[in-house]
Formats: structure tokens, sequence, C-alpha cells
């Protein structure tokens, strides 16, 4: 199932809400806290439904934090990033915390990345 932007930002606002990694969808919109709630809401069919994962998302203000996580945690984070002010949120974060070289770097290169020179 292809999930339009408009459920996507609905299910990962309920998700950062009750501090759920993960929430399923249906195609009607519906958010499941269970995959297996989600499945049911479609009598099992597999097409009509699928998974979001909150923690991937940078938006989630609660992971970004002055102790984002591993180096290998906030790169992938980092590469996860949507949008340029995402990717802006790391790096404030980072050099208010542990302020290592490498995540800076990716960072940079990553906000590069939508705003080409």
């Amino acid at each position: 199932m292809t999930i339009s932007k408009e459920i996507k930002d609905k299910a990962l606002e309920i998700g950062r809400k009750h501090k759920l990694a993960k929430v399923w969808v249906n195609e009607g919109g519906e958010v499941f806290s269970e995959e297996q709630f989600a499945k049911a809401s479609v009598a099992g069919d597999k097409d009509k439904f699928a998974a979001v994962e909150i923690t991937a998302e940078v938006k989630n203000t609660e992971k970004v934090t002055n102790d984002l996580g591993t180096v290998l945690e906030v790169l992938a984070a980092i590469e996860a990033a949507a949008t340029a002010e995402d990717v802006q949120a790391i790096i404030d974060a980072e050099k208010e915390g542990k302020n290592r070289k490498t995540v800076l770097e990716a960072a940079d290169k990553k906000l590069k990345s939508f705003n080409p020179a």
C-alpha cells in the first residue's frame, strides 16, 4: 500500500504522541498501535495496510536531544532526514551535546544535498 503524505503525517503525530516506535495504517487512514489490529481492520488483506516507522523519522523531537545516541544511530537519522530543517535540528543538538566531528561532517554533507551550490 502506498501511504499518502496526509496519512503518514497523521501516523507520525500519533506515534510520537504515544511514544511508539512503529504504527500501522490502513487505506482508510486509520492508525493502529498493533499490526494485528490494522490487519483485522482490512479483513487480513496485506495490500490494504502498511507500517510507518516512527523512530526513523528525525521529526521525533524526543529523539533530537543533546544525547542523540551512538554515531551509527545519528548517522541513520541523518540519512533518513526528509528536510533541511530536520538535518539542522540534528546539527544543533549535536553541537550542544557530544559535538562529534563524524556526525557533523555527515550532517553538513546531507544539508548541502538539499541546497546544492
